[in-house]
């Protein structure tokens, strides 16, 4: 995945963008898997993206809104939203895979060793750590770009939502506040979800190029 020099602004072609919605649509259907039905097996109770849009809108304008509505911009946001970002970084940023991984890096030992600093350690949130420091570097010993950019897109995803979005909506940190295994379990479904939209796009892009 070649990044062009920044001042060149690619814009996404019809076909481009129906790949991008296919990859996002495959990404989010193992999501929702993962979310809804495996999940639930492991800790007892689903990922409810559609919760976090609903703690936004009351932090910030005091609404509730309806299910339905907060339902339909999760999957808008998984089928459009977050491939068309992808898009933008992967085309127009030199050198994004590490600045992603730095950005989630940096970010989430930042926020385990404030809770240990204020004396909420765990060994469960340094086993956390160690895990997702595990999951950035594994680039360095994977073959395969491709692939390690795509998991580094997958990371990206859950420090949007739930290091960036979630304490905007007034919730803790990266979820820490609530314990962790919410966080780890988002962090998986994540990864997964970023990984095989950002690998479907690329695939069906490259069947797109001409034979040399």
């Amino acid at each position: 995945m070649q990044t062009p020099a920044p001042s060149s602004l690619i814009i996404p072609s019809t076909r481009t963008m129906i790949n991008l919605v296919i990859g996002g649509a495959i990404g989010l259907f193992v999501w929702e898997c993962w979310a809804r039905l495996f999940t639930p097996l492991i800790v007892g109770y689903p990922l409810e993206p559609a919760g976090l849009l609903d703690a936004l809108a009351q932090h910030l304008a005091g609404l509730n809104l309806p299910r339905l509505f907060r339902e339909a911009v999760h999957y808008g946001i998984g089928l459009v939203g977050y491939p068309i970002i992808y898009f933008a970084v992967s085309r127009h940023v030199p050198r994004w895979p590490v600045i992603l991984d730095a950005i989630v890096i940096i970010t989430f030992s930042f926020s385990i060793f404030r809770d240990i600093s204020a004396g909420m350690f765990t060994p469960a949130k340094f086993m956390f750590l160690t895990a997702v420091i595990a999951l950035v570097f594994s680039r360095l010993i994977n073959r395969d770009e491709r692939i390690a950019n795509c998991i580094s897109w997958g990371n990206f995803t859950w420090f949007f939502a739930l290091g960036l979005m979630a304490p905007i909506a007034g919730l803790s940190f990266y979820l820490l506040g609530e314990g962790g295994e919410l966080s780890y379990m988002s962090l998986v479904g994540h990864v997964i979800y970023g990984y095989l939209a950002a690998l479907v796009f690329e695939k069906l892009e490259d069947r797109q190029k001409p034979a040399m």
